[in-house]
């Protein structure tokens, strides 16, 4: 019984990653066009990072921030519903309440001007 619940989780887990993957790994995937280019074409492109991290001697982390009101093509990927905790609850004080914010973090890692990596983190990314 206990595998068989395992294996059934197991199966919801995948096809919810699934499901949820297919918006995240077509930005994955464009992400990805940019490594083995410069820094200088990175900067061209896309302007210059929110945010720099000098990693090492030879690497940075250029970071760049996205966010919204509103979802891109009003997608709401990953999440497609607002969680509420009731451990979590704040009186609102009268006060309207705060617009969502939806946003996209990338970070290229680039090592000796060329791009070596990129990841990004999200409910927003395309």
């Amino acid at each position: 019984m206990i595998k068989k619940t395992i294996g059934l989780l197991s199966i919801c887990l995948l096809c919810g990653c699934m499901r949820l993957g297919t918006q995240n790994s077509l930005y994955q995937q464009k992400i990805d066009k940019w490594i083995g280019r410069s820094s200088a074409d990175l900067y061209a492109v896309w302007g210059m990072p929110m945010q720099t991290t000098q990693f090492d001697a030879d690497t940075i982390l250029a970071t760049y921030y996205q966010s919204e009101s509103q979802p891109i093509d009003n997608v709401f990927e990953p999440y497609e519903s607002e969680m509420s905790y009731d451990a979590m609850a704040v009186p609102d004080y009268g006060l309207p309440p705060a617009p969502p914010l939806f946003y996209c973090k990338t970070t290229f890692v680039i090592r000796n001007g060329i791009i070596t990596d990129a990841n990004f983190n999200g409910d927003d990314c395309y």
